[in-house]
Formats: C-alpha cells, structure tokens, sequence
C-alpha cells in the first residue's frame, strides 16, 4: 500500500484498516439511461497514528458531491426535530435576540435558518449546492451558493460583516480541507463569537463496527481529542461538548476564537478521559474493526437471504445515505430488494447508486405482497415503523443497526 499523508497534521504514515470496496457516491442517485456512465470510488479507512484522525485514503473531489444535491434537511421529520430542537438548545443556553448574526455553513434547504427566523432576521446559509437556490428563495433565506473557506469567508466579511453563531451540523467531517473552513470560521466570527458543530462520533460509530456512517462525503470521522488538535491548528478551541445520539452517536461541540476563549467546561475533561479509557490511542481498536465489519456483512446476507425465501424480494424502508453504504458493501441489490421507499421527492423515480434499486414514494405500497422491510433508515427507526403501519398494520422488519435483528411488528 502506498504511504499517505494525514489530511489534516500531515503525518505520512496513515495506516489502514478497513475496505469497503468500490461504491459511487451515495447520494448520487441516478436515472436509468445514466447507469452506463456511473463511476465509483474505493471506500478505503485509515487513521493516523499522531492526531488520531479517522479519514478516507482517497478523496472525490467535492464539486462532483455536493453542486447537485440530493440530500435535504427537510427529507423526514426527524431531522426537522433535530433541527427545531438545536434552535430551541441555542436560544436557551444562549442570548439571541433581534441584533444576533448567526451564519450558517452547509445550510443545505435552509430548514435549520428558517427556525431562526422567530428570534432575527440577520441570516445568511452558504452551501455548495446549486439546485437547492430556488428552495431556499422561497423560504426567503439569504444563500450563497459556494464551498465555505478562507476566500469565500473573506467575501462574506466584506459584504456581510461578522457573526455572532456560526453553525455547521455534519459540514465539517464532509470537508477534505478542514483547516482551511475552520480558518475561514475565524475570519466571520467575532471575538466573543461562538461556533456549534456536530459530526458523526468515531468511537460510537465506526470503531464499535458501525461503518454506514463511511462514505465519499464523510472524509473524517471525529474523536474529541483528533477536534482539539484540529481546531487548535486554525486558532480556535473546544470550550465545550456533548454526545448526542444522532446518526447513531455525534458530538456536539462549541468553539472560540483561542485569544477569546472562555473556560474550558469540565465536559471536555471528562470525554478525553473517556477516549483514553476505552483505547482511542491503542492500535488494537482500529484492528478490530474489519472483524467486525466482516461478521456483519456474514449476518445480514444470512437473514436476508432466509426472508427472501419466505416471503420473495424484501423492500426497503429509506434511501438515505447509510442504507447505500450497506447494501453497496453488502452486495445486496435489486435481486434481493424490490423497491426502496423514501420521503425525498429528488429521488424518487430514480436508482439507488451502485445497485440500481428503484426508488419509490409510499403509495407504492398499495401493492404490498406480505414482504419482509430491511429498515435502511434505522437511526429514524421509531419515526418510519410508525408511518408504515399507518399503511401496513403487520409486518416483519430487519432492523440494520445498530443490533442486527427481525422484528415482528402488530
């Protein structure tokens, strides 16, 4: 294997430890005429033995990922809660009223901004998207259409002046030059300015076998202590964290201007103590991920392939991003799943990336046929199966993770 650098500190000895083959980018669902021209990518991990980094080998280059976006924020109701929810978090913890700046970075279909709307008016989104410009129109939020780094935040400085809240949920682990976004957060943010991040957990995730959270648009997957040595290279520090449950285990943490920076809460302490606990800084918990992952994949093909002969092709339940990672490495595709359901109109109608299984809305559940659900979708696990028994009062599920099991529901 070729020695390569860390992304982020530059050490030139990152060490492998999981494969998970060739797969397009999971967002990129795509229509029938267009199968024959789909490219894929290797989904190779490694981490770096000096900051401990967990990141991708190669990277796609960001222009094919995220101009065209598939994504929404407002794709299911959970994550409308979520965001709802950090809102209502930051009014509470913090003083946010009519003068408050708040910018946010990878603001996607402005749901989040559009919560902020009851507390000031002084909002400002910036994603790389370009098809989602007309949704955000209409919700009246001010967009910017571009990568957030060093030249676009001095842009934003000049026309826009400096924010009070800078907010990225899950934008920073997607970006390949992270350095450079965060430097590109000291230049908008005041000096008392605060930044808010969440990003997938990697001890929660993929060091305990959880790997859907490992695709092309996530380059890193975060502990607390590869943040501090990253945000420390840009100028800023953690103050504060939290674990929270979304996407199967994030964190979210709170940032200033190092010059500026308050106390650091006792939190931060803590959840180092805790990583060093539980080996983050030991070799062997990398190794024994790709067991784990092996195992998994063995499971999964075993209890598919036994509903599949009891009760035909299974359908799945959700399109997101994760469910691709599965069923791409799991080698699970049309042969075995009739149709996916998905509340995202973008991709309905289309195919999912790599296994080119059809995307379809819920009515198409008019035609069910006493099919077993493999719940792609499992971190809105409550949500989904609730709706589906407004369709369907009984039914068997696969709940993917993060305990592989069949569950008979009604």
């Amino acid at each position: 294997m070729e020695e390569l650098k860390c992304k982020s500190c530059g050490y030139e000895e990152i060490i492998r430890f999981l494969e998970l083959g060739d797969i397009p980018p999971v967002n990129a669902f795509i229509r029938l005429e267009k199968i024959k021209d789909e490219k894929s990518y290797p989904l190779n991990l490694a981490f770096c033995p000096n900051c401990l980094l967990v990141q991708l080998e190669k990277i796609v280059p960001p222009e094919e990922l995220f101009r065209n976006y598939f994504h929404l924020s407002a794709g299911s109701q959970s994550n409308i809660s979520h965001l709802k929810e950090v809102v209502n978090y930051l009014s509470n913890k913090f003083d946010i009223n009519k003068n408050t700046k708040v910018l946010e970075i990878g603001s996607n279909d402005g749901t989040l901004l559009s919560f902020f709307k009851q507390y000031t008016d002084n909002l400002l989104g910036v994603d790389p998207a370009r098809n989602l410009i007309e949704i955000n129109k209409q919700k009246g939020i001010n967009y910017i259409a571009e990568f957030f780094n060093t030249s676009t935040a001095s842009k934003i400085l000049k026309n826009n002046g400096k924010f009070n809240f800078i907010i990225a949920l899950n934008v920073i682990p997607h970006t390949p030059d992270n350095i450079d976004l965060l430097k590109g957060i000291r230049i908008v943010m005041e000096d008392s300015g605060v930044l808010m991040m969440e990003g997938v957990y990697a001890l929660e995730t993929i060091l305990n076998g959880q790997f859907d959270t490992i695709y092309h648009e996530h380059v890193y997957t975060f502990s607390l202590y590869s943040l501090i040595k990253i945000f420390l290279m840009a100028g800023l520090t953690i103050v504060d964290v939290e674990k929270i449950p979304t996407q199967g285990g994030s964190l979210r943490v709170f940032a200033m201007k190092s010059e500026y920076a308050k106390e650091v809460s006792e939190s931060v302490r803590i959840l180092l103590e805790e990583e060093e606990k539980a080996g983050l800084t030991n070799h062997e918990i990398y190794n024994k991920v790709k067991s784990k992952v092996s195992e998994y994949k063995k499971n999964l093909r075993k209890i598919i392939d036994e509903e599949k002969s009891k009760n035909g092709k299974l359908i799945g339940l959700g399109a997101p991003a994760r469910g691709m990672v599965i069923l791409n490495h799991c080698k699970i595709n049309h042969e075995d799943i009739d149709y996916l359901i998905d509340d995202t109109p973008l991709k309905q109608g289309k195919f999912a990336p790599g296994v080119h299984i059809p995307v379809k809305s819920w009515e198409e559940l008019k035609l069910y046929k006493n099919q077993t659900f493999l719940l792609l979708s499992w971190n809105y696990k409550d949500h989904l199966i609730s709706k589906l028994q407004q369709y369907i009062p009984s039914f068997k599920v696969i709940i993917s993770f993060p305990n592989l099991e069949v569950k008979k529901i009604g």
